[in-house]
């Protein structure tokens, strides 16, 4: 599904969001995008289903999940609809995972 919507102008207009101006630019630069933005996947996975998700659950079991999707989406609005739509899905599922294995990896993984 999402190698489909990728060629869609909705999606081409908003990504990548590092744009090179030429392929030296590339050589130098892309490793450093590339890590901060697998960096800041994990952040996001270690605040919504780590802190988030793994902090309430005491108080609100596995509706936690829930309380943790609404702000999860709302970081998705702004972007192309199909994306925000399926961030409601994403985050329960990986809300759900991230209760089932205790873990945040294997979210930061599949984000």
């Amino acid at each position: 599904i999402v190698w489909a919507c990728s060629g869609e102008d909705r999606f081409q207009h908003t990504y990548p969001f590092m744009r090179f101006g030429s392929a030296a630019e590339v050589r130098e630069q892309l490793w450093k995008w590339e890590l901060s933005y697998a960096a800041q996947f994990v952040a996001l996975e270690f605040f919504f289903r780590g802190f988030v998700v793994h902090g309430t659950k005491h108080r609100f079991g596995a509706y936690s999940v829930y309380v943790m999707t609404f702000p999860y989406v709302m970081i998705h609005f702004g972007k192309p609809w199909p994306e925000a739509l399926a961030s409601v899905v994403a985050g329960v599922v990986l809300g759900y995972m991230s209760l089932a294995t205790r873990s945040v990896w294997l979210g930061a993984s599949l984000h």
